[in-house]
């Protein structure tokens, strides 16, 4: 059985919390303006509508 695991983001124009699903419970996510060469990442639009990528480290 697979959990997903949900953690809080804040936007990084307007501090605005975003829930984002983590692939792993043990990865930190890292709110960013721009998307990531290589890794893990996901796009996330807070509700303020600024669109923003969450990286997994």
């Amino acid at each position: 059985m697979q959990i997903t695991a949900i953690r809080q983001v804040e936007c990084p124009e307007c501090a605005t919390r975003a829930s984002v699903s983590v692939p792993r419970g043990d990865v930190e996510p890292k709110p960013s303006r721009s998307v990531a060469a290589f890794g893990e990442q996901t796009k996330v639009t807070c509700s303020n509508g600024h669109t923003y990528w969450v990286q997994f480290c």
